[in-house]
């Protein structure tokens, strides 16, 4: 089946997308991307070694930033990872951009980046769009035969069914719950500490009704390919690119939640992105203070004024919260919206679709002046913050 309009005019406008020789071509069943900066040489390995599954591609994007203090450092790593995996790969083709490597359960297309370090501002993000965008061209191609563009990152150990828990189309991405793992106590403290900022943001947001109630992590990310293509894909940016792709997604239709699979993490610290996971674990570390969380009160208030915007094209009642009227300068907002709103339908995707997940964080952020972070053991004497989470397990 050829691509659709709404795909070829996204990879011919907007795309990065590599082309892959037809004579590399195989029947895969699956794709999956993953971007690559300064990792261990037995990383793919580990990634993939227990995942079951007709042959599949994994598309791995070799990358570096300039001008950082370890790039040089990541270039060296990425040289050996690249020189081990064709030495260990059942069949190695060099490529124009890169290599084609064929291992016994899957076959690896490297994209090779590293003496073509991309611009600091540009980074992760730049790197998952090249390789879903790569993905999604196959995909229109039908040289894959799935619909779903798996993303995932190079610290992840994947599961066995790993493959098998994307396909209702209803939904228009899924985000898989995630375990971090580690032997260091510390860091597994630490991590700990930041899950938990992390689950805890996640119950508030279900606590207020938000569709945006999802933790947005690029390593355990699934992607329905028309959807890519219809929000222009991954942003181009150095971080927070799965944060951006999920807003748009969700949008569009429900970003499903299964219980399982669980995909397993290793905790690490990590310089690779500005801010995220690896960056918020050195924080944590460095710090000599306790980790301060937002104030349950804050959900509180924009929950009662999220619900007073989602009625008022009955209601005609203003929200009532003076101050996040004032930052959104909500009347006026509302004013235009109601100039292309001629139903309590429209009405509510026009909610959904301007207080998203951006200008959700942004309120939460304004509050903060009112209503100061406060610490674990703070939290866990108030009775609204258990009521929020709903006896959400909390770090000891």
């Amino acid at each position: 089946m050829p691509a659709n309009s709404i795909t070829a005019g996204y990879l011919a406008s907007y795309g990065h997308a590599e082309s892959l020789p037809p004579d590399c071509h195989s029947p895969w069943s699956h794709v999956l991307i993953v971007p690559v900066c300064g990792e261990d040489s037995d990383c793919l390995q580990k990634l993939t070694q227990a995942v079951e599954s007709d042959r599949y591609l994994v598309i791995v994007c070799i990358n570096r930033p300039q001008k950082h203090l370890l790039s040089r450092h990541w270039q060296q790593q990425n040289k050996d990872l690249i020189a081990q995996l064709c030495h260990q790969a059942d069949h190695c083709k060099p490529l124009t951009s890169g290599w084609f490597l064929s291992f016994q359960n899957y076959d690896v297309w490297l994209l090779d980046y590293n003496d073509q370090p991309f611009d600091a501002s540009h980074g992760v993000g730049l790197a998952r769009k090249i390789a879903a965008d790569s993905a999604l061209q196959l995909i229109a191609d039908d040289v894959i035969s799935s619909h779903w563009i798996h993303s995932t990152d190079a610290d992840v150990i994947l599961p066995s069914d790993y493959f098998e828990v994307a396909y209702d189309r209803n939904f228009v991405a899924y985000s898989l719950p995630f375990r971090h793992i580690s032997e260091d106590k510390d860091l597994h403290d630490w991590q700990n500490l930041y899950d938990f900022k992390l689950k805890y943001y996640q119950q508030a947001m279900r606590y207020i009704g938000s569709v945006y109630n999802y933790i947005p992590l690029g390593s355990c990310l699934i992607i329905q390919a028309d959807d890519y293509a219809k929000v222009r894909g991954f942003p181009i940016r150095s971080g927070g690119e799965d944060f951006y792709l999920l807003n748009k997604l969700a949008k569009l239709r429900r970003i499903a939640q299964p219980d399982n699979p669980v995909i397993e993490i290793k905790s690490r610290l990590s310089q690779r992105v500005p801010f995220g996971t690896g960056p918020g674990l050195l924080k944590i570390k460095a710090s000599n203070e306790p980790a301060r969380f937002y104030h349950p009160q804050i959900f509180v208030e924009i929950k009662a004024w999220f619900q007073q915007l989602n009625d008022y094209y009955e209601s005609r009642q203003l929200p009532s919260h003076a101050d996040i009227n004032q930052f959104w300068n909500t009347q006026e907002v509302i004013q235009k919206a109601l100039q292309q709103t001629k139903s309590p339908e429209r009405w509510q995707q026009f909610v959904l679709e301007w207080f998203d997940a951006f200008k959700m964080l942004k309120t939460v952020h304004a509050l903060e002046s009112k209503w100061p972070r406060q610490t674990l053991s703070e939290l866990r004497e108030m009775d609204l913050f258990n009521e929020i989470t709903e006896q959400l397990v909390v770090t000891k």
